[in-house]
């Protein structure tokens, strides 16, 4: 183990204790992550890529990737921004002007026997209200062969709101449901439909 996968995990353990005694959080269900795969999550908090990691199992947290919104986390000051890239693995996501090469590197990652972890809403909720899906994450998916892996974090809205500067004690709850495979065997030319299909499938994973 490299010295920056150890930091991490120290960190991340740390994180986990600080969620859990301030925010009651809690874990529903272990991810199946025995190969590369996408972790497809709901959006309505800054704090949810910290409520992702603090849930995997630790010795997950150094393979993970996030996509990380280049016009948001990625604007804020630069000590910022070399925290959340050492914290959460993140690399900047283009979602304004083509995301093409933000996707590719989202396949290259799981290619490379990572994961990915991904909010596909493309934007925050600002009640919690689910916003639906883009199909970025099943182009990807259809590409590597990676399984799709629901994720649902719950509370984030309430404890970290949008412009909020601190943490509040409030619960947050993050659940793995059980993961989704692209079917690779349709011909790239007839992926549109499959593209949505998998969408409507993780979308109702999510919330059922």
């Amino acid at each position: 183990m490299n010295l920056k996968a150890g930091l991490q995990k120290l960190a991340h353990l740390g994180l986990r204790v600080f969620l859990k005694i301030h925010c009651g959080f809690r874990v529903r269900g272990t991810p199946r992550l025995d190969r590369p795969s996408l972790l497809v999550a709901n959006h309505a908090s800054h704090i949810d890529i910290a409520a992702i990691f603090a849930a995997l199992p630790i010795d997950e947290v150094p393979r993970v990737r996030t996509a990380a919104a280049r016009d948001t986390i990625y604007s804020m000051p630069a000590p910022v921004v070399m925290a959340v890239e050492f914290l959460f693995n993140t690399y900047a996501f283009e979602r304004k002007t083509g995301s093409t090469a933000s996707l590719e590197e989202g396949a290259r990652i799981l290619r490379a026997g990572g994961h990915l972890a991904i909010f596909p809403e493309g934007r925050r909720s600002q009640d919690g209200s689910f916003l639906g899906f883009t199909p970025g994450f099943a182009k990807i998916a259809y590409a590597t062969g990676a399984s799709v892996v629901p994720v649902r974090i719950e509370g984030a809205h309430r404890a970290l709101p949008r412009g909020a500067r601190a943490v509040q004690r409030l619960p947050m709850r993050v659940e793995f449901r059980a993961p989704l495979r692209a079917d690779t065997s349709i011909p790239f030319e007839d992926r549109r439909e499959a593209y949505a299909k998998l969408v409507r499938e993780t979308e109702r994973a999510l919330n059922a």
